[in-house]
């Protein structure tokens, strides 16, 4: 083999068969021994088959369709030699019966010996949403398409790039199948209905970008954040159906993507809304019940659990003996501030059936998913006054424990230097000695008062963040819904390519040979019989066949997985840790939904 050229062929499956008449082989001469058979134009001659390629309309980053060869029938004559001199890598193929012999492999008319490595693909006529990729498809419409990085070989997903074309090629030589074109008038309806909606939608949109206390509506507001997804998707929506992604005719690769994003967007929110009408149904129907249950609920837990609490912790708590003066301030201040709360919410019980009323209505519009951020806007609503005790119970505990680390700095003969920000020895004098270790003593005393209080807030505030939590991680399940991905890949698992693989041992190896026992520029002669599979072993040809490898089913829950992450990022990191024991703010959580548009803020 050592001094042998070495020809990668890609041949397609339809040409494996037996063919009525010879003709030309039309595809792409990628250069380094890359040939990629398209189609057999048997109906033409020489000039005719240049001038269907001239019209061939392709993407400008690929090579131009050429003729790159001739493949014969058995026992007929060979071609013009005149293409066949001009072109830098010519085929030399006939079938015989059911199998396809390769006489030579030329170079402007120079017989080239070397091996040849036939790759068998899958061409999908009728089916132009099947196509090969180098790498998996990315579902994700927001990260961006990454292009091949620059080697002096041939970037396989450009070689692909062309076999994908190969199916479009083909119906181009052999005529364009029938299309359903839709009136001028339904269009301009269509047209002017999709503008008034992008209007409509760009009103809301500048109307959610209203800032309340130099925060965003759709940062602290679930309601505020969901309706602004709503209308970003519905608009996004209304482009890809002007640009019908909603249709599986189109460029491979992102389309496929965009045609699944598509009906699976509108696939979840019309289960979204089925489920919001019956969830919304059920509470229009028990308003009163329901409002009365969710005024008793947090009644209970909100108010008379945590007066009860106070009032246990204002004596010795499971036997831990508190500071009776700081304890007694404590429980004094926080129980005023439960009955300044009651008196100021007091107003607003009145109207809990009419919030009931309006989430089930919320349901029949924006689905359940609104309905679950009416729940969430309303728990923080319903608790903020734990907040405030929370943020009060941590400044005060904050507080406490740096000057308590300062002092004890004191206490070692140290302090903090500002400038170097580091810990520096210092002489101090006698009273400050004196001064700094009394306060020391006395804050040490007080300190486990402090820190039973901070620990009853900071647990109450931390149910509150999980309970909202959880509401975030089940908007996400209703907004993400990947039901229609996974069903289109069970379906076809094609669509969404995930590499290739290349089988040794397939049927397409027996249709392949080399003919070694003709004479130069006469017809073939074959005997009736098969080919005996014992001229095999002289022959220089092998055989691949190449196959499209799925996505995994856990590609297909990537919106998942990145709410997982953002989620786990914010309140599983050591960062919450840190903030708990130093008695640093926990602020409120952090939405988690995204839109999934290209260009889109999360």
């Amino acid at each position: 083999m050592d001094g042998q050229c070495i020809f990668r062929v890609f041949w397609p499956k339809r040409l494996c068969e037996p063919i009525k008449e010879s003709g030309y082989l039309v595809g792409w001469s990628l250069g380094s021994g890359v040939v990629v058979v398209a189609s057999k134009v048997g109906f033409a001659n020489t000039e005719q088959v240049k001038g269907y390629l001239s019209e061939f309309q392709h993407r400008q980053d690929l090579a131009d369709a050429v003729i790159v060869g001739y493949l014969s029938r058995e026992g007929e004559g060979l071609c013009e030699m005149e293409p066949r001199d001009r072109s830098p890598l010519w085929i030399d193929a006939f079938t015989a019966r059911t199998q396809v012999a390769f006489r030579d492999m030329l170079a402007f008319g120079m017989v080239v010996p070397g091996r040849i490595i036939v790759t068998v693909y899958d061409e999908s006529i009728n089916e132009p949403w099947h196509y090969y990729l180098a790498s998996p498809i990315t579902l994700d419409l927001t990260q961006p398409h990454t292009t091949s990085p620059q080697t002096k070989h041939i970037p396989l997903q450009y070689i692909l790039d062309h076999v994908n074309t190969a199916k479009t090629l083909y119906t181009h030589i052999h005529g364009d199948p029938p299309q359903t074109e839709h009136g001028q008038s339904a269009e301009s309806r269509t047209s002017w209905l999709s503008n008034a909606f992008v209007a409509c939608s760009s009103w809301v949109l500048r109307a959610s970008d209203v800032s309340v206390m130099g925060m965003r509506v759709t940062k602290v507001s679930a309601v505020g954040q969901q309706l602004d997804m709503v209308v970003r998707r519905g608009v996004y929506a209304v482009e890809q159906w002007q640009a019908k992604s909603y249709t599986r005719r189109g460029p491979q690769g992102p389309h496929n993507a965009q045609y699944a994003s598509f009906w699976n967007s509108a696939f979840a929110a019309l289960l979204d809304v089925i489920l919001g009408c019956i969830v919304g149904a059920v509470l229009v129907a028990h308003s009163h019940e329901v409002s009365t249950w969710v005024l008793n609920a947090l009644k209970q837990h909100t108010v008379t659990s945590l007066q009860q609490t106070i009032v246990w912790l204002r004596g010795w708590p499971a036997g831990l003996k508190l500071n009776n003066g700081l304890d007694g301030f404590l429980a004094e201040l926080f129980l005023w501030l439960v009955h300044f709360w009651t008196l100021v919410f007091q107003p607003f019980t009145s109207c809990m059936r009419a919030v009931v009323v309006v989430a089930g209505y919320s349901g029949f519009v924006g689905g359940c998913s609104m309905q679950l951020a009416v729940i969430s806007d309303t728990l923080a609503l319903t608790t903020l006054h734990t907040y405030w005790f929370y943020m009060v119970a941590t400044r005060i505990f904050h507080w406490q424990l740096v000057t308590l680390y300062s002092l004890f700095n004191l206490f070692r003969g140290r302090k903090h230097n500002v400038l170097r920000n580091r810990i520096d020895s210092c002489d101090y004098d006698l009273d400050q000695l004196l001064i700094g270790t009394i306060l020391f003593t006395l804050l040490t005393y007080l300190f486990p008062t402090v820190l039973v209080y901070y620990l009853t807030f900071v647990g109450r505030r931390l149910a509150v963040i999980m309970a909202q939590g959880l509401l975030e991680i089940m908007l996400g399940l209703l907004n993400h819904n990947p039901a229609l991905y996974v069903a289109l890949r069970v379906r076809d698992p094609r669509m969404f390519p995930g590499g290739v693989c290349y089988d040794t041992n397939s049927k397409y190896e027996r249709r392949f040979i080399e003919a070694a026992w003709h004479m130069p520029g006469s017809p073939v002669r074959l005997s009736r019989d098969p080919i005996p599979l014992s001229a095999r072993n002289r022959m220089n040809v092998t055989v691949l066949h190449m196959r499209s490898l799925p996505i995994p089913v856990s590609a297909l829950f990537f919106q998942y997985y990145q709410i997982w992450v953002q989620f786990s990022a914010t309140y599983l990191s050591q960062g919450i840790l840190r903030s708990l024991v130093v008695g640093d703010v926990v602020r409120p959580v952090q939405r988690l939904q995204h839109t999934m548009i290209p260009g889109a803020e999360r």
